[in-house]
């Protein structure tokens, strides 16, 4: 509420429209002919080389070896305070698993499921310990300066949980435009988002600090296939509160920093479309908080940090007298060592270590673990042949199932200098049981095994310096899991898991982007297509029908594209979404229909006397496609949203 009360108390919409229509040489000059201080420089079609942290390889995008996506700052400043799933399936190959608005959000990669895919701040796990999955609908985009989804990345990096690959999360890092930055936006379903954002740097300080307060009704109409008409979406209203502040001190020979993260959510659950408006209700409150020093020790280079997490969770649902509450604690610590070297060896790895603590009814008691990681991690450079290589291994030891052992291999080629790079990887890679996996009551079993699984991949990135090609990619993977946690039906109503199921997973994704820039206009088209085909291997009891068959939820084809265009000050950006047909059921009885997006954003944007101002106009899902992600969760037609902007200097 406070940061509602500022927004609306320094924030009228009156001072916008001020600063960004009062200049008389707007209306009286052309686009070319703006003042100097009135243009807007764009330059967000050609980045500089970036250096990639979710690999733990620090090398730019072409020179890694697996198959990288990074999306920048100026990317997530045009979702502002829009979650983190949409920025995912707008930019990346991952699949989102939506609810719908005010649900559940989680992700699929290369076929696995959402337990499997590590979601990671500044290098440590947010994956609920007791789902084992994140719910991406709680993260906005407006949080972070950036974000990385690794595909390849293995468990030798970061331990368990990395089956399908990593999402990497960076915190705002203050640069030297000091100044503050508020929003407010307002769209269909009576939904109200507020953001502000507030950086500070000086020769040896920096601080940032961000807040963000939704609001949303979510009562949207929708097509029920069940019922053969249009009904409205009720119980599906909520709100979210999100803080995020960071600070750092330079000295000589290192830093220190620190970063905090506290989310405060609640929200209705409405169910599925079958069993009607619901009184089912849900609350988060989670505290994240990371500190750490980097100093230089002689030739060596060491970055000591910690990272403590409370998830306090509530469900409540009085229709069948339900009150579930979990306490969820984490207590992380990581010492990472490097030694840069222009020779051809830069040596580098880490040891890490933590508990994990669990309390809950649904528990016999309280529940915890300890987790230790060994990791050596060199990268290998031979500048004679253009060979880059990454060998990786790493020990984790953990309590109640023990040790487990992850060698990873990589390599990159440089073919033709600057243009042609062919990469692979190879991984023995594993995923932890959850908490819930272990210690529900009843049916939990706490003699679980961890997943493991043998990763292969292999392909290119062409980078010819072409007149408008920009890039073309390729990359082929495979994945075989074994022991996976399957839940199986005992006696009553009680389940119970165990590490019987196996999976083949293989695909293809392939990747163009064109580019073009000339004076102030210019275009880039970022487009990719992924073949996916997830199979039970093998049965997980007598008469299993879903042997050879692709997996639930999983589609066989997608589409993506992206379009930006932008001429100063104006920007356009076009979003396009193919995806096939999912099945829902393990024998392919049933299947939801193929569906397809197209969103559309353009916004418009001014520097004045260092004040910079922008509005901001999305029209979503413009075909008014009526679809569903997961069955029976349907998704909202068309509908818009309309955002102001200003960034004040301090």
């Amino acid at each position: 509420m406070l940061l509602r009360y500022l927004l609306i108390r320094f924030f009228p919409p009156l001072l916008f429209l001020l600063v960004f229509f009062d200049h008389s040489a707007i209306h009286a000059q052309g686009a070319s002919e703006f003042p100097e201080e009135l243009q807007q420089v764009t330059d967000t079609l050609f980045l500089e080389e970036i250096l990639i942290q979710s690999t733990r390889i620090r090398e730019p995008l072409h020179y890694q070896p697996v198959e990288v996506r990074h999306i920048d700052a100026a990317r997530l400043a045009q979702y502002d305070t829009r979650s983190i799933a949409t920025v995912l399936s707008h930019h990346s190959g991952l699949f989102i698993r939506d609810n719908g608005p005010g649900g559940m959000a989680t992700l699929s990669q290369r076929g696995l499921g959402p337990t499997q895919t590590e979601v990671l701040w500044e290098g440590f796990p947010v994956n609920s310990l007791s789902l084992g999955l994140a719910d991406l609908s709680l993260i906005p985009a407006g949080l972070f300066e950036s974000v990385e989804v690794s595909s390849g990345t293995p468990s030798s990096s970061f331990g368990g949980g990395s089956l399908g690959g990593t999402v990497w999360l960076s915190s705002h890092r203050p640069d030297e435009n000091n100044r503050i930055s508020l929003m407010q936006s307002a769209g269909a379903f009576n939904t109200r988002n507020s953001r502000v954002h507030a950086e500070f740097d000086s020769e040896s300080w920096n601080a940032s600090f961000g807040g963000i307060y939704n609001t949303a009704e979510n009562n949207f109409s929708y097509y029920n296939r069940a019922t053969g008409q249009f009904d409205q979406r009720d119980h599906n209203a909520g709100s979210s509160g999100h803080l995020m502040g960071s600070a750092g001190y330079r000295f000589t020979n290192g830093r220190v920093y620190t970063s905090l993260w506290y989310l405060d959510s609640d929200q209705q659950i409405p169910g599925s479309v079958l069993t009607g408006s619901t009184q089912a209700e849900q609350s988060n409150r989670v505290f994240r908080w990371l500190a750490g020093a980097e100093a230089g020790l002689g030739r060596w280079k060491m970055d000591i940090r910690g990272f403590l997490e409370r998830d306090r969770m509530q469900y409540l649902d009085p229709a069948i007298d339900l009150d579930s509450r979990f306490q969820l604690d984490r207590g992380l610590m990581e010492v990472d060592f490097r030694r840069p070297s222009t020779g051809m060896i830069v040596w580098q790895g880490g040891i890490s270590g933590g508990q994990e603590w669990a309390e809950t009814g649904n528990y016999a008691d309280e529940r915890q673990r300890r987790i230790l990681g060994l990791r050596l991690n060199p990268e290998i450079r031979l500048p004679a042949w253009n060979l880059r290589f990454s060998p990786a291994m790493r020990l984790d030891s953990y309590t109640g199932f023990g040790r487990v052992l992850s060698p990873s291999f990589g390599a990159n080629w440089e073919v033709y200098e600057d243009h042609l790079f062919l990469r692979g990887m190879v991984s023995r890679d594993f995923n932890p049981p959850t908490f819930n996996d272990l210690y529900w009551a009843p049916g939990g079993n706490p003699d679980l095994k961890p997943e493991r699984s043998f990763r292969t991949e292999g392909g290119f990135i062409w980078q010819p310096g072409l007149p408008l090609i920009e890039e073309i990619r390729l990359t082929g993977y495979r994945i075989g899991l074994e022991q996976g946690i399957y839940w199986f039906p005992q006696s009553g109503d009680i389940w119970s898991p165990d590490n019987v199921e196996e999976v083949d997973a293989r695909g293809l994704e392939a990747g163009l982007v064109l580019a073009y820039q000339t004076g102030r206009f210019g275009l880039r088209w970022d487009s990719g297509m992924d073949r996916r085909k997830s199979e039970i291997a093998k049965e997980r009891f007598p008469g299993d029908g879903a042997v050879g068959r692709q997996m639930r939820y999983v589609p066989g084809w997608t589409v993506r594209s992206n379009l930006d265009l932008s001429m100063a000050p104006f920007m356009v950006n076009v979003n396009y979404r193919w995806t096939g047909q999912r099945y829902v059921t393990e024998d392919h009885t049933h299947a939801l229909d193929p569906f397809q997006v197209l969103d559309l954003t353009a916004s418009v944007e001014r520097t004045y006397r260092g004040l910079d101002g922008y509005m901001r106009v999305a029209v979503n899902n413009i075909l008014n496609e009526q679809y569903e992600v997961i069955q029976w969760y349907p998704m909202p037609g068309r509908h818009i949203e309309f955002a102001l902007g200003l960034g004040i200097p301090m």
